[in-house]
């Protein structure tokens, strides 16, 4: 075998620009030989150079990407490659299996518990990859991916702030399943940012790729989706015409307890969404969704008091906790003093007799200074419940 490695190894040495073609027929032809007998490889490594032979050694880290799990070696060999790779020749000729040795680089420092290794790194690879900014690449979910697990949610916005305008799978590598992560990626990334919108516009797309089989992605997606449109727009929306016939007629029923809770949500019933709060909790909890399912419980209870200023000029904070379900005046003072902090209220609280005077400033604009004491007073006695 060392003869017939020896001899790859030369091939790739030894050819021209002009003959990368060949040179890719020729791995097709030998890969048996490659992955049958892994172990002489590193070596194979050893004597190549990234920037001039890129084809033959992504074949070669595509066939221990295989392994499982891959030697010690290979991420460092997958880190000098990415380094200084020519994205010319593995665009051109490998794009799959380039993808393929990525996404397993991504998941190794995933499960190690190390995704900031790889961050910077994957954000010059899609510089490099891509012939535009607004393209997309199958290196994109797994950065996505590992700025999320790594909780660097501002790296990420650097990317994912990028309008995608060119998704080329022939010319890029990329799938179905890559649009499909990139989106519900960039979703949980804008969670973590509280930007609702992008939230929900991003999984709002991923629900739209294409699909003629329902994935546990897809399903996950839809899950943001209803919570984010419940923030957003104040209820469930119905489904874009785009999504595929599969997801039109079958996935809500792969989440029910979201269901449950957006038709509560739609209807006002703010009794049966606490109680619904309580009895899904498990399965919120199991989703990592909990968080944003008491978001859009807060961003409820903002609404419902935003509705009373269409009706009432002055209210008191008895009246205000008892037409939203709140469980005190108390309560119902921090949300006022939260939404009012924030320039989602015009309103001005009366400390001596609990009464709110709703006034028609939407921006907010000079009202702070003007109950700037009634604001101080109020985070006291919040601080103080």
């Amino acid at each position: 075998f060392f003869r017939k490695m020896d001899a790859i190894v030369n091939q790739i040495l030894q050819t021209k620009k002009t003959e990368l073609e060949q040179l890719k027929k020729y791995l097709d032809t030998h890969s048996t030989t490659l992955k049958n007998n892994p172990s002489p490889i590193n070596n194979a490594i050893g004597v190549l150079e990234p920037s001039k032979h890129s084809l033959g050694i992504c074949y070669i880290l595509y066939v221990k990407a295989q392994a499982n799990p891959p030697d010690a070696q290979f991420l460092l060999q997958c880190e000098a490659f990415l380094d200084s790779y020519n994205a010319t020749q593995i665009r051109d000729l490998c794009p799959d299996k380039f993808a393929f040795v990525v996404h397993r680089y991504s998941e190794l420092l995933r499960q190690g518990g190390t995704p900031q290794r790889g961050i910077v790194r994957l954000s010059k690879v899609i510089n490099t990859f891509c012939l535009s900014s607004d393209c997309l690449s199958p290196v994109h979910p797994d950065f996505v991916m590992l700025c999320l697990v790594a909780k660097n949610y501002k790296v990420a916005r650097r990317v994912i702030d990028r309008t995608i305008f060119e998704i080329d799978p022939k010319k890029m590598g990329v799938t179905p399943r890559d649009l499909l992560l990139y989106y519900y990626y960039s979703s949980m990334i804008w969670i973590g940012l509280k930007m609702w919108d992008k939230a929900y516009e991003f999984s709002q797309t991923a629900i739209t790729v294409p699909c003629t089989a329902l994935s546990a992605i897809m399903v996950e997606a839809f899950k943001k989706f209803v919570v984010t449109s419940l923030i957003t727009r104040g209820k469930m929306d119905a489904l874009p015409k785009q999504c595929s016939n599969i997801v039109q007629r079958h996935i809500k029923k792969y989440a029910p307890a979201y269901m449950d809770f957006a038709t509560a949500y739609s209807k006002r019933e703010t009794d049966k969404m606490k109680e619904l709060l309580t009895k899904h909790q498990e399965v919120f909890v199991q989703d990592h969704n909990l968080g944003i399912i008491e978001q859009a419980m807060s961003k409820y209870l903002e609404q419902a008091i935003q509705r009373l200023t269409s009706t009432y000029l002055t209210l008191s904070l008895s009246d205000i906790a008892a037409n939203v379900h709140l469980e005190s005046p108390k309560h119902a003072e921090q949300i006022l003093v939260k939404m009012i902090q924030h320039g989602e209220l015009a309103a001005c609280i009366n400390q001596k007799d609990g009464m709110v005077s709703f006034t028609d400033n939407p921006s907010g604009k000079g009202l702070m200074d003007n109950v700037e004491e009634e604001i101080e007073a109020a985070q006291k006695n919040c601080s103080a419940s």
